[in-house]
């Protein structure tokens, strides 16, 4: 675009349309890792926000790239302590996103975020694989980290149960569910009924024998259910916790 365009329009907006230079911070790091010959990728502290930022929004124009360089000035790469790393993982993607991050850094950016014992983890993940990649950083993760108790995720979600209400086994349901990508609908759905109350799960699956639902709908139906069996069974409906164990 000529220059002088760029100066009316920056009048009109009364903003700059120049490429933000402002920093990308992460969360107690070091300085930002660079390949030099002979030499490993150092510590993060901070990665320059402008480079990462011409590749992503290269086919953004007008109001939607000024959108998009306000957005990413300032995105932070989360610690991860052990606690939920389905949640960590989906964090980071959207980071390593939106930064435009090579596949050989995310692994390094990966290691700084290490807290507590996760960095040890990590390091016995080094010594064994010398070639971590992303993806196999991410399955290692959810092996060591992943589900509520003992067993992998597969027998977890086998032995979930509600016993409480619904939305409190939904929430149990999606936690173990986001650490199983690409799961395939009908198991999503079998393992969802399983756990549900008798009384609700008659129910629901009556009203999915009437036609397909998607995932979104399943968990919208059930809790529609879940009212209109607590106004049949009054106080006795809602008993229990936890979605652990026999019931």
């Amino acid at each position: 675009m000529p220059a002088t365009l760029i100066a009316m329009l920056e009048r009109t907006l009364g903003k700059s349309l120049q490429p933000s230079t402002e920093s990308v911070q992460i969360r107690n790091l070091g300085e930002t890792p660079e390949k030099e010959s002979g030499k490993s990728l150092g510590s993060v502290k901070e990665i320059t926000g402008a480079k990462s930022m011409e590749g992503s929004s290269s086919q953004l124009k007008g109001d939607a790239l000024m959108e998009f360089r306000q957005s990413v000035r300032k995105v932070e790469l989360p610690s991860f302590d052990g606690t939920d790393p389905a949640g960590w993982i989906s964090r980071a993607e959207v980071y390593f996103r939106v930064q435009d991050t090579s596949s050989e850094v995310k692994v390094n950016l990966a290691q700084l975020c290490m807290e507590g014992p996760t960095i040890h983890f990590f390091n016995s993940l080094l010594d064994e694989d010398k070639v971590l990649t992303w993806e196999g950083l991410k399955s290692a993760l959810l092996e060591r980290y992943g589900g509520n108790g003992e067993g992998d995720v597969y027998e977890q979600l086998s032995e979930l149960r509600q016993k409480g209400t619904v939305e409190e086994y939904i929430t149990d349901f999606e936690y173990l569910i986001a650490q199983i990508p690409k799961l395939p609908d009908k198991q999503f759905q079998g393992y969802f009924l399983h756990g549900l109350k008798s009384e609700v799960r008659g129910k629901v699956r009556s009203l999915m024998a009437m036609g397909g639902m998607t995932r979104a709908r399943l968990l919208q139906v059930t809790r529609a259910v879940e009212k209109e069996v607590k106004g049949e069974m009054g106080l006795g409906y809602n008993r229990g916790s936890k979605s652990y164990g026999s019931g």
